[in-house]
């Protein structure tokens, strides 16, 4: 979105268009589309997005692949069109009634769903010192689809992993990529507007600027009645970690034991854990090192365990920001001012694209 034009009002209409899965290309419009449906994402969800629309008529829907776009004719006269994400469309059910124009639900799915459905129909293997990064690239490119520019990484496998094969076997190629990218200390995948596979280096939303801020005033594009939660219920108090292979397994523990914390075994009076298993014992590391190495673990994954989430959930006119983005919000008479980074959205699909925005940060 035109930062000239975040505040002018804007019309909103919907465009969907037939996409080829080879080359991305887009190759027809598809009419009959009707205002009122919602685009969701998710960055707890493997396939982090999905839509669900309704449509009239008898539109052909069996093209491979849809985009949906927003066209927002603004009040200065010019026009702006934001992607809103590219989908599998499901088989569509009609629901007939005599006499009446038949509405047709229709539900897509993020391209991450290929990913999802397919699985290795052969042992692969990646060996200690390559590139997990490579392979990742390589089973999304293999799949037909296409991957976001991304930085390099100089991680390497300790040991080697097998997928396609005992354990392992049911597993879908997004469910090991994404294992792959938590070994790594990135995010887990997602999609773009354009169905682009968007892999990224995980970095603390403190750490990070914020990428838009809504603030409150004349201009404010957000609706002041929110939910402001702080979830401190389940925050743990003891985390197990175990580094295994072939050949031993390694336990870490950490154990809040302080009086003076307020999540502590002593003060809460109770055990709250949570175990952690790796299966990545770096070669030739002695079993002091990898002891080491998993108290360390248990430490950190304790500290940050111990971060209360605070939940921010609020509606806002369309913005240019998605699952995983800081943003800062600046509502002072609500109490609410704070960085936040976006967990989930819902997209109306209707006048002014509202969305419902679920955000988090955390604090000790």
């Amino acid at each position: 979105m035109d930062l000239t034009h975040h505040l002018m009002e804007f019309t909103t209409s919907l465009r969907m268009m037939r996409v080829d899965r080879e080359t991305g290309s887009e190759t027809g419009r598809v009419d009959g589309i009707l205002h009122g449906g919602t685009i969701t994402r998710n960055q707890d969800t493997d396939v982090t997005e999905t839509a669900s629309l309704d449509y009239v008529g008898d539109t052909d829907l069996t093209a491979p692949l849809l985009r949906v776009w927003a066209d927002l004719d603004y009040e200065d006269g010019t026009r702006e069109s934001i992607a809103l994400g590219t989908f599998l469309p499901d088989g569509p059910k009609r629901e007939v009634t005599g006499g009446q124009a038949d509405t047709t639900p229709l539900t897509l799915y993020g391209r991450l769903r290929e990913l999802a459905d397919d699985q290795f129909p052969y042992p692969v293997s990646l060996q200690a010192g390559e590139d997990p990064l490579a392979f990742i690239d390589e089973t999304i490119r293999e799949a037909g689809l296409t991957v976001a520019d991304h930085p390099a990484s100089d991680w390497r496998m300790g040991t080697t992993w097998t997928f396609g094969m005992g354990d392992t076997a049911q597993k879908s190629k997004l469910s090991a990529i994404n294992e792959l990218l938590t070994l790594m200390g990135w995010n887990s995948a997602r999609t773009d507007p354009m169905g682009r596979v968007v892999l990224t280096p995980y970095v603390q939303p403190k750490d990070r600027s914020p990428s838009w801020t809504f603030t409150e005033g004349p201009d404010a594009r957000f609706v002041r009645s929110m939910t402001d939660e702080h979830d401190w219920f389940d925050t743990r108090n003891q985390i197990i970690v175990i580094y295994s292979d072939q050949e031993r397994d390694i336990r870490g523990l950490a154990v809040d034991d302080d009086p003076a914390s307020a999540f502590s075994t002593i003060t809460r009076g109770r055990v709250i854990s949570e175990t952690y298993t790796y299966n990545d014992i770096p070669d030739g590391m002695s079993d002091t090192d990898a002891q080491s190495m998993a108290d360390a673990k248990a430490a950190e994954l304790l500290a940050t365990a111990q971060s209360v989430i605070r939940r921010v959930t609020f509606t806002h006119i369309y913005a240019p920001v998605t699952i995983g983005d800081v943003i800062r919000l600046g509502y002072p008479t609500g109490d609410v001012t704070t960085d936040l980074a976006i967990r989930t959205q819902t997209i109306s699909l209707t006048a002014g694209l509202p969305v419902e925005t679920e955000a988090r940060s955390f604090s000790r």
